[in-house]
């Protein structure tokens, strides 16, 4: 006789004997399951056989009141003959969560044998038929203690397993790499309606299995360039995803502690070689000079660049086979120095003659490079200072209008007596109609910097080149020093105008442009527009003085000592630059209240003070209108306000004065007492922090220096890169002029060939012709 469970699946009818056996029979299961949920618990191999086979229809996949099932509970007891026994006894989803638990555990060796077994082989090969690999959409199992969207290689390469890794790499399996933050496709779209905090639960988990030493040890071909490229992009994400910034960023941290580990099991020069020139795909076997340590550089792996074995490796490649130089003593390096300054044109002519010669190699040794254009940046800085002593300037010339030019003197005066006007006095000094010989060398040592700023922005890219900071504070730097010659020789050229229109112009038509010319050429001052290109330019070049000298910060990062401080003070520069975002809201705030407190006195002084003859208030003086408000709040900062600077002096009107001195007060308090001192403060953790890692800030910034000169370019200095440029353009033209003839000779070559191969032809046709007349 069938079940009664066997005849209910049938389709008959339940009677209530039927039902009543049918309770009768869950009841008996109900305990077995308790029966076999404790044997698990206790290992008791021999009971769970006999109750399994006591009970065929018992549920394997029971629960206690925990939620455990018994495969779990295997795993938990690292019961190995339990757990081989069950699996095959298990759905796909209790399974999956044995395995995943095993591995959570760290128990290997239970976690291989459930991955080894056929049961799990089959329901995965059936869920990766189904399309369901990645499991994002999927509900989690009931008392799962992982979402669905873990997998083991995830879980196990996040363990760092490497066991487990290798396992499941070799059957093929692989963590998918999360799209990029805000990718527009169909997929994230759905996912992110379907529920915004998984999709940025399951980014980072993707990303720690992604991240671990296990997964990128045995799966990447490059794990420096993988570590490289994963921690870069850590970085970018940990601005987007800012709830998780802070995980984001310790994975980052975690690749460039796992890279040092990578480079502490170089030991031989010839390793390190392969690791920091390898460059391109990992598949592609090319290499360049420290291509992988550029990388670094580029990326900020400080923790990578500063490693000894890099240090050592830059450190050779600066004096390319000059380093008994370095190991001789001060005395003889200044001899050296100093020799090699004054051979230095003949090793320039050699260069151009001759760039691949043995002498022309001394100019491109990084250490040399460095030296001829730190030299050549300090003649620069010498020029500007000469400039600023010179006895004669360029603005004015030691002649009056009488002395060099009397006959433009008398037609100046027929003028003014004719026209009764006083436009100048009657002699006055000359603006100087050239340029001074130091203006002219500094111009040709800005216009050699502008070509040499050209050749960095065609090799390196525009985004590449301004990314250092001082690259762009060259650029700010010689855009105003060509403001500033423009202007200057903008008005040697009306001054030249001017002179020649007023020499050839007629007796008859003095009224024609007269001022206009005078005005040109005066050099007194008191009779300019205060907007005069001289004095335009004038301020221009004394900002590019300053520009210039803190140019030398650039150099400062070579020395150990001065290389933390530069380092600190550009780091303070953006904690200033934060201070001010946040003074500026101050400021303005303050700088609005007192402007409309004050408004009415400022408005009216003409009629109520001047006409009544009462002394104009301070309060007008200080915030009569915008600009003199906001000189008056900006001084205060620096302590140049004074507690009279809100009196309304004889106007009767109290309350507005108190209300002033309060609003002056508060102001004070708030950025005197609390903003500077938070300012202080700020530039004291910037300053303690860069000291901390001293060593390792310098070493990196001194590496970027390094690197600029041990890439190709850059061998002569300024002024000298005018001449290598200039003898290419040369060379080129020369070369295009010898291929253009060639082409030409090889079109006469083709010519006389065709001729004389026709003629030949003829010639033969003749003979055929003649041996066929005669016979």
């Amino acid at each position: 006789m069938a079940s009664p469970l066997i005849q209910l699946s049938q389709g008959n009818t339940p009677s209530r004997a039927l039902l009543a056996q049918i309770s009768h029979v869950e009841t008996a299961i109900t305990k077995a399951e308790d029966d076999f949920l404790h044997a698990v618990e206790f290992g008791d191999v021999p009971l769970v056989k006999s109750i399994l086979e006591e009970n065929p229809y018992i549920n394997v996949d029971c629960t206690d009141a925990l939620g455990r099932t018994p495969l779990r509970l295997a795993v938990k007891n690292e019961n190995k003959e339990l757990v081989e026994m069950l699996v095959s006894l298990s759905n796909a989803d209790n399974t999956n969560e044995a395995v995943l638990q095993a591995i959570d555990a760290g128990f290997t060796s239970i976690a291989e044998i459930t991955l080894r077994h056929p049961k799990y082989l089959e329901n995965t090969n059936r869920m990766r038929r189904m399309g369901d690999v990645e499991g994002f959409f999927k509900r989690s199992w009931r008392g799962s203690q992982f979402p669905s969207y873990v997998t083991p290689l995830m879980l196990a390469s996040q363990k760092n397993q490497y066991v487990i890794v290798q396992l499941l790499l070799q059957r093929g399996e692989y963590i998918i790499k999360p799209h990029k933050f805000g990718c527009p496709c169909q997929e994230c779209t759905n996912k992110r309606k379907y529920d915004q905090l998984r999709l940025a639960k399951s980014r980072l988990d993707a990303f720690k299995g992604l991240c671990s030493e296990a997964y990128i040890s045995l799966n990447s071909q490059d794990p420096f360039l993988t570590a490289f490229e994963l921690a870069h992009e850590l970085r970018r994400l940990a601005k987007s995803e800012v709830f998780f910034k802070r995980e984001y960023t310790d994975l980052a941290d975690h690749l460039s502690t796992y890279v040092v580990k990578l480079l502490d099991r170089v030991w031989t020069h010839r390793e390190l070689s392969v690791v920091l020139d390898k460059c391109g795909p990992p598949t592609d076997d090319v290499y360049e000079s420290l291509a992988r340590f550029k990388m670094a550089v580029d990326l900020e792996e400080k923790a990578f660049v500063t490693h000894p074995n890099c240090q050592q490796r830059i450190d050779r490649c600066w004096f390319e086979g000059m380093g008994k130089i370095k190991r001789l003593s001060w005395p003889q390096q200044i001899g050296i120095l100093i020799l090699s300054i004054v051979a230095y044109p003949v090793f320039v002519a050699y260069f151009l003659i001759a760039p691949e010669s043995k002498t022309s190699k001394i100019l491109k040794v990084p250490a040399v490079k460095f030296i001829c254009h730190t030299l050549s940046f300090f003649a620069f800085l010498i020029l500007i200072i000469i400039s600023c002593f010179e006895s004669i300037s360029i603005i004015s010339d030691s002649n009056t209008l009488q002395q060099k030019y009397p006959d433009i003197h008398e037609k100046y005066k027929r003028y003014r007596q004719k026209y009764n006007q006083q436009l100048y006095y009657d002699d006055f000094p000359l603006r100087t109609l050239t340029p001074q010989v130091t203006e002219i060398l500094i111009l040709i040592w800005v216009i050699a910097m502008v070509v040499q700023e050209c050749q960095e922005l065609w090799s390196q890219g525009i985004r590449s080149h301004f990314s250092d900071k001082f690259n762009l504070l060259d650029f700010v730097l010689l855009s105003v020093y060509i403001a500033t010659y423009s202007l200057r020789f903008l008005c040697i050229k009306k001054l030249n105008s001017s002179v020649y229109e007023l020499q050839n112009v007629p007796e008859f038509n003095l009224s024609f442009g007269v001022e206009a010319h005078i005005y040109w050429i005066n050099a007194d001052r008191s009779f300019w527009d205060s907007y005069d290109p001289i004095n335009t330019a004038e301020g221009l070049f004394a900002i590019a003085n300053i520009f210039s000298f803190s140019r030398i910060a650039y150099l400062l990062r070579a020395n150990e000592t001065l290389g933390p401080l530069q380092i600190s003070l550009g780091r303070m520069i953006n904690d200033i630059m934060q201070f001010f975002a946040l003074a500026v809201i101050v400021i303005i705030a303050f700088l609005v209240a007192l402007r409309n407190l004050y408004w009415y006195y400022s408005n009216r002084d003409d009629i109520e003070i001047n006409g009544l003859g009462i002394p104009k208030p301070e309060a007008v003086e200080k915030y009569g209108d915008e600009l003199a408000a906001f000189r008056t709040v900006f001084w205060a900062i620096y302590g140049r306000g004074q507690d009279t600077d809100v009196s309304l002096g004889n106007y009767n009107n109290t309350v507005t004065e108190k209300i002033g001195e309060s609003i002056s007060g508060l102001y004070h308090i708030i950025m005197i007492i609390l903003l500077l001192n938070i300012l202080v403060a700020m530039m004291t953790r910037t300053f303690d922090k860069t000291a901390e890692d001293a060593d390792i800030e310098w070493k990196f910034a001194r590496s970027t220096l390094y690197m600029e000169y041990i890439t190709k370019g850059r061998v002569l200095p300024v002024p000298f890169n005018i001449l290598e440029v200039l003898y290419k353009m040369i060379m080129h033209f020369i070369q295009l002029a010898n291929e253009k003839k060639e082409e030409v000779n090889h079109e006469h070559t083709v010519l006389y060939d065709a001729g004389r191969r026709t003629a030949i032809s003829n010639v033969e046709s003749q003979r055929r012709f003649k041996v066929k007349d005669h016979v």
